[in-house]
């Protein structure tokens, strides 16, 4: 937990000190709030640019490294630095706090999203590829900026690389509400601090922060900077070097956009320098259409647009930052669902964004009514005292989100609505706490005297207090339930990997089961998961055991790879519970955990070796009735039988398979007499237990490999170890007991739900090798035939 907040304070002071050593070079003597978000894009594109140069993370380190020199070197005095200090604390103590909501309410330090979104799984993953060369390679052109910043400050002893990650996470939030202060000086000091927390955790943003998102919330950061750097920007100096050096904050802006979000980002800024020139005279003048067009029909410029045209588009296409191809994949995926674009205005009463039918938020009519006006009447406050640069952005960003209704899937719409979210809550929040209570206004050399009664002209004072109260609690409530439920993966079975680095150590290894952040429990290791969105070229299917049955994740074993595949890696990694199926000839055990085996390849992996279509089964019963099996168990060969299991069905827990904290359920399985070893499926952010009589296992918190229930309605996972039991013979009833609630998760009302799939027993025996025709009746895990099944 120390290496996050580490990570994050030095990532923000970094980008304290980078904005204030560029906005000094560019000519800006004084202090600014735009200083955070502009020395944190120069800190990602500096780490962006260099990740993909030979040396990878290394070289995005010394690089990193000689801009913080450069920029202390030109920091020669600490211009205002007491203020800001004075202002700035209390805002980013503020932010640090309500950032630190999941891991308070959860009681540990996690991974963010974790079953919601695991794609932060990969991201770390790529990162590792990055400074050790180990694990799958990052995709073509996909922007490195996070990851190889991620990469610079888990070299600082102390910090590993995932909590430098999640440091970095904390660190966009932190920066947001710095960046926020530009527009929030002549509020108090409580109303500012309130104020800039809530435009850095809107509701959207809280749900992707929640997710462990950091593309999008680095898009808005430097959207929401790219604002408020036009509510003042001063006049262009004369001379073409100074001209350069005037834009420079602006065009470093741009590159911090496109190394975050890749060339798509750049669209949001494009779109709001394009709206809000048209304010400006002298611009309108020269777009006017016949000016227009004699400046570009001159030679030297109609030359320069083409080559920046055409360069930019190769650099779209080809290169190491030719994203356009990976962008257009994802672009219109349907993956999560519809989001209302209500959901960008503050107040939306859940912790799942993407829920909005049954189940979803309540109160929309009414949230999306307060959440309406207080963006409309915001925007009208704005647009009288012709700060209209925040209204214009907020333009913008509506036009790219109805652009992308027709061009792009529900997950791209989902991220527009995310980007302009910290706008919207801006547009609303100031005016409304400017206005609350009448207070008078200070000025500031941005913001002329507004009197108090100028300030509420156009609505009562009543109302102004009715609508603030209203939008206030409701933007910190919405907020608040995504935070208190956000899902902070706890180590769970994963954790006992890192038992088996001094043998994998620089080996590739294939881990059997589709959980994305194996590999970074794996961190030393080459290793290599099945996963069905992000497909290993290395990693090929058994056609007859598929990774993904079309409705749930499959649980993965030795069975469920091709014989390439197995011969493709000196070490497989599976799980130790009883109904998995056994391990080919060719491969034996080396290391064990309570939840895992580590085997060996000491020889060939057998290519005959054949399974039934087990489904999500570690074995098939054979039902010799069936034409197709009577013709396989008349055919020469020999099968291996487990012993017969007693299945529980997931719908068979009563009185459900989902419950909450301090919550039970059970069902009952028929067992002969003798010894049982027991494996379950289940995912839970808190610990369980499985009793029976005579009988109690604990169940450590897991949600090793969980699907993000959206995509998936049936997200069982892989069988867990669940102890063994004796059976004298005949029914027995087993409960699954969950943790009670922690006083703070009572008090806050946490969501947390745990949920269980099927309880398999299986009789503690050997399995047995017969002839095919022997298996009728039997569970066959694998034969070995010529016939096919």
């Amino acid at each position: 937990m120390i290496g996050t907040y580490a990570s994050a304070a030095t990532i923000c002071a970094a980008a304290l000190l980078v904005g204030r050593a560029l906005l000094s070079f560019s000519g800006r003597a004084g202090w600014s709030w735009l200083e955070p978000a502009i020395g944190f894009a120069a800190v990602l594109t500096v780490a962006g640019a260099l990740a993909r140069a030979p040396g990878h993370a290394t070289t995005a380190t010394l690089g990193l490294i000689a801009l913080l020199a450069a920029a202390f070197v030109a920091w020669r005095r600490p211009y205002e630095a007491a203020g800001a200090l004075r202002h700035g604390l209390p805002v980013a103590i503020a932010a640090v706090v309500v950032l630190s909501i999941p891991f308070a309410v959860s009681g540990r330090w996690g991974f963010l999203g974790v079953g919601f979104n695991n794609d932060l799984g990969l991201h770390l993953a790529w990162a590792e590829w990055l400074r050790s060369g180990l694990g799958p390679a990052p995709e073509a052109g996909y922007p490195l900026g996070p990851h190889g910043l991620a990469d610079a400050v888990a070299a600082i002893p102390g910090i590993g690389l995932g909590q430098a990650f999640v440091g970095e996470i904390v660190a966009i939030g932190v920066l947001t509400a710095l960046t926020a202060l530009a527009a929030l000086r002549d509020l108090a000091a409580p109303r500012r601090a309130l104020a800039a927390t809530l435009v850095a955790v809107p509701y959207l943003g809280a749900s992707y922060f929640a997710q462990g998102a950091f593309k999008e919330t680095a898009e808005a950061l430097f959207v929401l900077a790219f604002a408020l750097a036009l509510l003042a920007p001063g006049q262009p100096p004369d001379g073409a070097r100074r001209r350069f050096l005037f834009v420079l904050p602006y065009l470093t802006l741009l590159a911090g956009a496109f190394f975050a979000y890749s060339f798509a980002g750049l669209a949001w800024p494009v779109a709001i320098a394009a709206l809000w020139s048209l304010t400006v005279p002298e611009l309108r003048r020269a777009l006017a259409p016949r000016a227009l067009l004699r400046s570009l029909l001159r030679p030297a410029i109609l030359l320069g647009l083409l080559a920046l045209v055409g360069v930019a588009a190769l650099l779209t296409l080809v290169g190491p930052f030719g994203f356009a191809h990976g962008f257009n994949r994802v672009a219109g995926s349907n993956t999560y669902g519809s989001v209302s674009p209500v959901e960008a205005l503050g107040v939306w009463p859940t912790s799942n964004y993407r829920l909005e039918a049954a189940g979803g938020a309540h109160l929309t009519g009414l949230a999306g009514a307060i959440g309406a006006l207080a963006v409309l009447l915001g925007a009208a406050w704005w647009m009288r005292r012709r700060q209209l640069a925040v209204p214009i952005a907020l333009a913008a960003c509506t036009a790219l989100y109805l652009v992308s209704l027709a061009f792009s899937g529900e997950y791209s719409q989902a991220k527009a609505l995310m980007i302009a979210a910290p706008l919207a809550m801006l547009i609303a929040i100031r005016p409304l706490l400017s206005e609350l209570g009448r207070q008078r206004v200070r000025t500031s050399p941005r913001y002329p005297r507004i009197s108090a009664k100028s300030a509420s002209r156009g609505l009562a004072p009543i109302g102004w207090t009715i609508l603030a109260l209203a939008f206030v609690a409701g933007a910190i409530y919405s907020s608040f339930l995504v935070l208190r439920d956000a899902p902070v993966g706890p180590a769970g079975h994963g954790a006992e990997l890192r038992a088996f680095i001094p043998v994998l150590r620089g080996e590739p290894v294939l881990y059997a089961g589709q959980d994305r952040y194996a590999a970074h429990e794996l961190l030393g290791a080459d290793t290599h998961v099945p996963l069905v969105e992000f497909p290993d070229p290395e990693v090929i299917q058994n056609p007859e055991k598929p990774f993904d049955t079309g409705n749930a994740y499959s649980p993965i074993d030795f069975d469920s790879f091709s014989p390439a595949t197995l011969e493709r890696f000196p070490y497989v990694i599976t799980g130790r519970a009883a109904w998995n199926s056994e391990a080919p000839s060719g491969f034996r055990r080396v290391a064990t955990t309570p939840s895992y085996l580590l085997w060996e390849r000491t020889g060939p992996a057998p290519s005959d070796r054949h399974v039934l279509l087990e489904g999500t089964e570690a074995a098939a019963p054979v039902d010799c009735a069936a034409p197709e099996l009577r013709i396989l168990t008349s055919s020469p060969g020999r099968a291996s039988l487990f012993p017969t299991p007693a299945i529980g069905p997931k719908p068979g827990w009563d009185p459900g398979e989902a419950l909450e904290s301090g919550e039970r359920t059970s069902q009952t399985l028929t067992l002969p007499a003798g010894r049982w070893r027991l494996s379950l499926q289940y995912f839970s952010p808190f610990d369980l237990t499985l009793t029976a009589p005579r009988f109690r296992q604990p169940l450590v918190a897991a949600l090793d490999g969980k699907r993000p229930s959206t995509i998936s309605l049936a997200s069982d996972g892989q069988f867990w170890p669940a102890g063994e039991i004796v059976s004298d013979g005949g029914p027995v009833r087993f409960t699954v007991v969950a943790a009670e609630p922690s006083a703070l998760q009572r008090l806050s009302g946490y969501d947390g739900e745990a949920q269980l799939g099927r309880l398999i027993a299986v009789a503690a025996q050997p399995h047995r090798i017969v002839p095919l025709r022997g298996a009728c009746g039997g569970w066959i895990d694998w034969y070995e035939s010529e016939a096919a099944p």
